[in-house]
């Protein structure tokens, strides 16, 4: 597998392994959950960049990297997202299929009937896009080894999806100017309340300088937003 270095909420950094062969990512615990906006956006590129020529079927077993045991197949459930990952027993992580990675992140949509019988009149088996099995669709609209429905990537969610993660991206590393204001006026009450004590005891309070320390947390605030 291939290291990716990502960005975590609220800070710092984390790796998730990529396998491009068998179009999957190994996250430890909580991982997905930690990824900012743009660090989902990084992982969507290195998804895009890790595309094979022949993408290699998951195997019906498949052990947890951390500790052997066999991973078991796991339906989550993201706002009104279904999608699903393999997860480990002993809580290691989880093996998300790319697709599934898409599908919970709402790049993919499961077809709708009349969508599904115009793509009966044409080919009558496909390739699972969660798990790489093929899938009967005169017989069911689900993949019997991993159930997975039938999905296609929607161009129209994918569009919004990187509109709204651009825009979530530019909000957590952009100033808030409400939250300055606030420091801004909450620091002028400060200096106000210091100076009043100043004159009333002459001198300052205990040798230190609040107003100087409100005023650097301030800069370095604005200077990691």
């Amino acid at each position: 597998m291939t290291p990716v270095d990502l960005d975590r909420k609220p800070g710092g950094k984390l790796t998730v392994d990529l396998c491009g062969d068998c179009q999957s990512i190994w996250f430890d615990s909580f991982e997905s959950a930690q990824l900012t906006p743009g660090a989902t956006l990084d992982l969507f590129r290195a998804i895009h960049a890790a595309q094979p020529a022949a993408p290699r079927a998951l195997p019906s077993q498949l052990p947890c990297p951390r500790c052997d045991t066999l991973l078991a197949l796991t339906h989550d459930l993201q706002h009104a997202t279904r999608f699903a990952y393999y997860r480990c027993r002993y809580g290691h992580g989880r093996l998300t299929p790319f697709f599934q990675f898409l599908r919970e992140k709402n790049f993919v949509r499961p077809l709708d009937p009349a969508e599904l019988e115009r793509l009966k009149a044409s080919v009558r088996t496909i390739r699972c896009a969660s798990c790489g099995a093929p899938v009967d669709i005169e017989r069911s609209t689900v993949c019997r080894y991993c159930q997975a429905p039938i999905m296609a990537l929607d161009p129209d969610a994918v569009e919004k999806a990187l509109h709204d993660l651009d825009a979530a991206e530019r909000q957590r590393v952009a100033p808030d100017p409400d939250k300055i204001g606030d420091s801004i006026v909450a620091l002028a009450r400060l200096q106000r309340e210091m100076d009043d004590a100043r004159r009333r005891d002459g001198a300052e309070i205990n040798g230190i300088d609040l107003v100087g320390i409100g005023l650097s947390a301030l800069g370095a605030f604005l200077k990691w937003r």
